[in-house]
This record gives C-alpha cells, structure tokens and sequence, in this order.
C-alpha cells in the first residue's frame, strides 16, 4: 500500500501551530479593485476539531466610479446589482482541513454571491498559500500571513479573462 492510498479512519483532531493560532474573531479592514471594507471573521474548530469553519462578514465602505466600472466591465455587474452589492456586503463561509496523509490544506468557499470554490494548498512556516478552484470555472490564489499572535494579512489574485489581475488585501487583527 503505497502513501497516498493509505486510508486514516479516525485522523486526530486539528491541533497544529496554524489551526490554533487561527481560532478567534478577527476584524479588520480591506481593498480590492472593487472597493473598500471593513469586515469581521470568525473562526472555530468544528466537528470534534476536524475542521476550521471560517464565517466572515465585510461592509462596503467606498466603492469609487472607477471601481464601479471595474466590476460594470470585468464582472458584468448591472448598476442594480452594484447597489445591492453595497447595501448588503459581503459574507462567506469557508471550511478548512487537512489532508491527514499527505498535510495539504484543503479548503472549500460558500459567499452570498452563490460562488463556490475548492481549494488546496500548503503551509510553511508563517504562511499559508491556496489555490482555488471556482465553479465558474476561474482560478486564484489566496496568501494568507501571520504577522504576529494578534495580525493576519491575507492577499488574493484572480486572473481576469481580459488577461489582467484582481487583487484583494486585508489586514486584521484579533479581537480581544
């Protein structure tokens, strides 16, 4: 039986550096081609410690004309949904594990614009690297850092059809 066919019928929980580290309510602030925010993060083990659910929530604070267009012509957003989208925010779901024989990380995404993504990736040292899949067919990668105990920056890139890069960034620091 080779590694990766090995089966763990009952893997221990998640108790790793990263995991326990990342287990808290975060809030922070962001900016992305598409606008600015403010949001918050929750973060818990679930299922006997088997997993990282992750609910975030982000409010739009200032979207720019310029901003506007950019998601008018890269998302095919209508000014109706643009209105919307600034009244409602942003939420997301998002479920994290282990891969217990191989250690890659993998993640599924749920937000209120019904995206769906699968990611995996990996760890090393402070840092976590995912690449995800969405059902839309479009990729990106998401950069999340430890700064220190109480500070996370995480970074995404999504490449658009038209060739060029979306770019989020957050910083966020844990609620005491």
């Amino acid at each position: 039986m080779t590694k990766e066919s090995e089966h763990v019928f009952n893997p221990r929980p998640l108790s790793d550096a990263w995991s326990t580290w990342l287990v808290g309510d975060w809030e922070g602030v962001g900016q992305s081609d598409t606008g600015q925010g403010k949001g918050v993060l929750s973060i818990e083990l679930a299922l006997n410690g088997q997993f990282l659910v992750c609910r975030g929530q982000a409010e739009i604070t200032m979207m720019t004309e310029e901003q506007m267009n950019y998601l008018r012509s890269n998302m095919h957003a209508s000014d109706e949904e643009i209105e919307r989208f600034k009244r409602s925010g942003y939420q997301s779901l998002e479920i994290y594990t282990d891969d217990p024989i191989t250690g890659e990380v993998i993640g599924y995404l749920f937000d209120n614009l019904r995206c769906i993504a699968m990611g995996k990736g990996k760890r090393e040292a402070n840092r976590e690297i995912v690449e995800w899949e969405w059902l839309s067919g479009h990729r990106s990668t998401r950069i999340t850092e430890k700064v220190d105990d109480d500070r996370i920056v995480i970074r995404e890139r999504t490449p658009m059809p038209d060739g060029s890069v979306m770019e989020d960034k957050g910083e966020m620091t844990r609620r005491k």
